[in-house]
């Protein structure tokens, strides 16, 4: 059992003034030295227990958003179902009247007290106070105990406790919350700049990534030496297939064509964008343009061989064009110059029959 509990009466008034202005000198010091609310508030609770003895201590922040109070400090000496994070109801129970009211309740009987919530077995006497900072309550002290009128002449103490962490309990929570909107804020924001990234209908990465893919694997191949190719790929006849078909069906086509394209493209290492309208590009690192034409050349076969119906083309089926370029056949002056001798690759492969992939000549 607790001292205050057996022995109430002990101390000589002078003894317990002193021990009173010793409690509250360390719980000064405790709210200037922490800034994060649940450790402050748990070293507050522990040395409450260590100078008065009280065998359960708890503190619980009010939960405005969501009508109620958590617990963010215990101690108990006692078996009890509160734990931190434990919860209730606006107005439930001792804590969640005077969290509701901003009134302390000095309860010397519980049994007497008609809205008592028993969570520790044979609490007979219970002290709540509330934490008031400009008239709104931040929290709640509470202290309970299974004797009767345990708390008699305690409640200015809490109360002046109170007082005394209202400020700090304030700033605590204002710095968790400012600390939560900023999480917020980078995820909102790295959010945004992925879905910036990418293409909303197919949901390949769109002109915008792949030009910084590019720009990047440029900068490396000329660095490192190794090859680099690109190839630009346009769905055969596609306004004839929208004409035909509908917007909606054209939609899904690209879609089935980014699909089948990103599962068959097996070279290390490729990176896939949608480049605009029915076009997409392929961007092969460390890879000899020859090498790239044969991939190219397996993706073409493989979309042709899937039947997509397209009854506004020659083939009766969806298929695709692309043009192949890459350093080991080209002494371009930069990227563009590489993806300028694509788009020319793709012409011919166009003016030539389409279902087809053309490697762009040595210059």
């Amino acid at each position: 059992m607790s001292r205050q509990d057996l022995q109430p009466e002990t101390h000589a008034p002078e003894q317990q003034l002193l021990a009173q202005l010793q409690a509250l000198n360390r719980i000064a010091r405790i709210a200037t030295e922490e800034l994060e609310l649940r450790p402050m508030l748990q070293r507050i609770v522990d040395a409450l227990h260590e100078q008065f003895g009280w065998s359960f201590i708890a503190c619980a922040t009010v939960d405005n958003v969501h009508d109620s109070f958590v617990c963010e400090a215990l101690h108990s000496d006692f078996e009890t179902e509160v734990v931190v994070g434990y919860s209730r109801r606006m107005g439930s129970g001792v804590v969640g009247e005077v969290a509701q009211s901003g009134q302390t309740l000095d309860i010397p009987d519980t049994r007497l007290h008609q809205n008592f919530v028993e969570t520790l077995s044979g609490t007979r006497s219970e002290l709540c106070v509330p934490v008031k900072h400009q008239g709104r309550v931040l929290a709640v002290l509470n202290v309970e105990s299974q004797h009767l009128h345990a708390f008699e002449g305690q409640r200015v103490l809490l109360e002046t406790v109170a007082d005394q962490i209202a400020g700090a309990v304030r700033l605590s929570s204002t710095l968790a919350e400012t600390l939560r909107l900023n999480r917020d804020l980078r995820e909102a924001n790295a959010t945004l700049y992925r879905l910036s990234q990418v293409d909303g209908l197919t949901g390949l990465a769109n002109r915008r990534q792949f030009d910084h893919w590019l720009s990047e694997a440029w900068d490396n191949s000329c660095r490192e030496g190794h090859a680099l190719s690109v190839a630009l790929i346009d769905v055969d006849h596609f306004k004839a297939y929208n004409d035909y078909y509908g917007h909606l069906v054209g939609d899904d086509g690209l879609r089935r064509v980014a699909q089948l394209l990103t599962g068959a493209c097996q070279w290390p290492g490729a990176q896939i964008a949608r480049y605009g309208g029915e076009e997409f590009v392929l961007l092969f690192p460390d890879c000899p343009p020859e090498a790239a034409h044969h991939a190219v050349n397996t993706l073409c076969r493989r979309i042709a061989s899937e039947g997509i119906e397209h009854c506004g083309s020659p083939m009766g089926v969806l298929s695709i064009s692309a043009g192949v370029a890459g350093t080991g056949l080209l002494v371009p002056g930069n990227a563009q110059d590489l993806l300028n001798a694509a788009d020319r690759a793709l012409y011919l492969a166009k003016h030539q029959g389409r279902n087809r992939v053309v490697l762009a000549l040595p210059t």
